[in-house]
């Protein structure tokens, strides 16, 4: 490949390898009538020359490459302008073109004109010349029957072309697209006349010589010491992977804006991307509220110490824009992720909630995505589009979409080892490089989001005929299971998964949950419990009391099963408390305060054993306390009798 001078500093000009597609172009300006150029065709390029701009558009850049092989003139055709001379060699060639008969000046060109222009330019003999044929993905007539005409007649007039003189001059034509599909296959494919270009984005070593570009004409290197400036352009080049240059021009005018400057550039980076000057991670409200983070989470997670610190660790980390400090990655890559695991029903999800409360002040920030139905493998369609020409194409992928409604979010994947083997890979490229492209070109970023996936993996051994096929017990020590459970996780994407890039990206992130412990479970049902009397107190304006040794009977009766975790003493306050309290509400009437003196089960029933006291409009005894009956209301509002056959009466009756 050749070298272009690249922008001369001092006594000597830095050399540089071009972009591929200026040799490629080159080279094939010998033989091709037809170049089809896609891809990055809009934004800036390196100059072909050593004179005028280091950087160019894209035009000019195409009429430098032709002018080198022998070009004298471009002309350029678009649906809006039609047909122009665009660029010239200085030496007479616009009077020559005009006298050849070109539609010039005319706003509106037919297809038919247009084929007769295509023909016309590629039989002009007087001096080379080229034709750029641009939005040529939007090309249409009156039907497509007059597209396909307007194709052939181009196609087989350059094949009779080609057939008459095997040898001579080429004048060829460019074609514009948005996507290398657009052309007809039967145009494009086995066409030796043709040569399809893909345009790439710019790799590393231009974005890092745009960025001292756009920073030297901008005075941000005399604001920077010497030793310093490598590090910051490198970090400038390296967060605008995957954008065009015309965006770090972008970011340089945002940072102007701002004030950035070059020490700041990743802060302009941000706001190009999210589009607004907030930074929740930066808020002082947040470093305050992080100093209570442990009290704040342990008011929702029960029994959960361990796990806890290991998360708040974790959170500081991505608070401080410390994740991924170790590998140079800290801009690009996810502000942390979380892998929590543990046994079912022991604060799981509701830790990727409190966290979300803690860090965003709302719950609704967490984008919760059920693995569970990521099953198959069409199912990545939902997260990142439909292909094009499927239904649903044009309204994106649900995770693209939340990414980019709500970049300072969480994302929580539950149940992540539900998920189809293709929907890890996503998450591989998320870890890695902290973004990702849906089916319609959009790119969404997750560099200011927080990733959090939970698992049930290293719960179940292979076989039931040890400890019924339970890999890790409740007698376990938290060390002891924590190291089961990691070694579970790394056998589970090594072995069965196959993927351990994906386990190295989530590094010593997995969080451990233990099973709950008697302590834990009884804070546990006592908040759930504090839950219910609240609400029945809100909904119905009445209070309920329970004293210490029915609430004693309760608290065993819910916190029996320890393999259940706080869903499961969830459920038996469901079915011990508030179904019979329902019963007995919807029997006499939620107008009394009341006070659960006993709890009495059989089989598959529990009752309440009330008593009731009158309402503060009612009748006091003498010394002023309201009056008490067991069993008995005297109600505010008269009701309509149950009928004797209403199975409420007599369930609530023993029958």
């Amino acid at each position: 490949m050749s070298m272009y001078q690249f922008e001369p500093e001092g006594d000597s000009a830095q050399l540089f390898q071009p972009p591929s597609w200026f040799e490629e172009l080159s080279s094939s300006l010998v033989y091709s009538d037809h170049l089809v150029l896609s891809g990055n065709i809009h934004d800036l390029y390196p100059s072909p020359s050593a004179q005028g701009p280091a950087f160019l558009e894209f035009e000019t850049t195409l009429w430098e490459l032709l002018r080198a092989g022998g070009c004298q003139a471009l002309l350029k055709y678009d649906p809006v302008s039609g047909l122009r001379i665009h660029q010239s060699a200085g030496g007479g060639e616009e009077d020559a073109l005009k006298r050849a008969g070109l539609p010039f000046g005319k706003s509106t060109v037919s297809l038919s004109e247009l084929s007769d222009a295509q023909a016309a330019v590629a039989d002009f003999s007087e001096f080379p010349v080229a034709l750029l044929l641009d939005y040529a993905s939007h090309f249409h007539g009156p039907d497509r029957a007059s597209l396909d005409d307007f194709l052939v007649a181009i196609d087989s007039t350059s094949r009779a072309r080609r057939g008459a003189a095997a040898e001579g001059r080429v004048n060829p034509t460019v074609w514009l697209v948005d996507h290398p599909a657009d052309l007809p296959d039967w145009f494009v494919l086995n066409n030796a006349c043709l040569r399809e270009i893909q345009l790439e984005l710019p790799n590393l070593e231009d974005r890092f010589r745009f960025g001292r570009y756009l920073a030297k004409n901008l005075g941000w290197l005399d604001e920077v010491p010497s030793a310093d400036q490598e590090r910051f352009l490198q970090q400038f080049a390296l967060e605008c992977d995957g954008r065009p240059l015309l965006a770090m021009q972008s970011i340089a005018k945002v940072a102007q804006a701002e004030g950035y400057g070059l020490t700041h550039i990743s802060d302009a980076v941000r706001v190009f991307r999210t589009g607004t000057r907030r930074n929740p991670w930066t808020s002082p409200v947040l470093r305050q509220r992080m100093k209570n983070a442990s009290a704040i989470l342990e008011s929702r997670i029960k029994g959960q110490p361990h796990a806890l610190d290991k998360a708040l660790d974790i959170l500081a980390r991505s608070i401080l824009g410390l994740s991924g400090a170790q590998s140079g990655a800290m801009h690009t890559r996810p502000r942390g992720a979380l892998f929590l695991v543990g046994p079912t029903g022991v604060g799981k999800t509701e830790l990727a909630k409190a966290i979300t409360e803690l860090l965003f002040g709302d719950e609704t920030a967490c984008h919760r995505f059920d693995m569970s139905e990521f099953m198959e493998e069409n199912s990545v369609a939902r997260l990142i589009g439909a292909p094009p020409g499927h239904l649903g194409h044009e309204k994106g992928g649900q995770l693209i979409n939340a990414a980019n409604r709500r970049p300072f979010s969480v994302f929580l994947f539950d149940e992540v080892e539900k998920a189809h083997p293709r929907v890890l890979d996503l998450f591989l490229q998320i870890l890695d490089e902290g973004r990702l492209t849906d089916s319609r070109g959009s790119t969404a970023y997750f560099s200011e989001a927080l990733i959090i996936f939970t698992s049930n993996i290293g719960m179940i051994h292979g076989s039931r005929a040890t400890n019924m096929g339970m890999n890790v017990l409740p007698s376990d020590s938290y060390f002891e299971l924590s190291l089961k459970i990691r070694r579970a996780v790394e056998e589970h994407f090594r072995n069965d998964l196959k993927r351990p890039e994906l386990l190295n990206r989530i590094g010593q992130n997995v969080v451990a949950f233990d099973f709950l412990k008697p302590d834990g479970m009884g804070q546990i049902f006592d908040a759930i419990l504090e839950k219910v009397l609240k609400a029945v107190k809100a909904e119905h304006g009445i209070s309920v009391t329970l004293g210490s040794e029915v609430r004693d009977t309760l608290k065993l009766l819910c916190t029996q099963d320890v393999f259940d975790g706080g869903r499961g003493i969830a459920n038996r306050i469901e079915t011990h408390f508030i179904n019979p309290l329902a019963r007995q509400l919807f029997l006499r009437g939620a107008v009394e305060d009341l006070v659960v003196s006993g709890i009495e089960t059989s089989d598959d029933k529990t009752d309440l054993v009330v008593q009731y006291e009158t309402t503060a409009s009612e009748t006091k005894d003498s010394a002023g306390a309201p009056s008490r009956a067991s069993g008995t209301i005297r109600p505010e509002r008269p009701r309509s009798p149950l009928p004797p056959n209403d199975p409420w009466r007599a369930r609530s009756e023993g029958g």
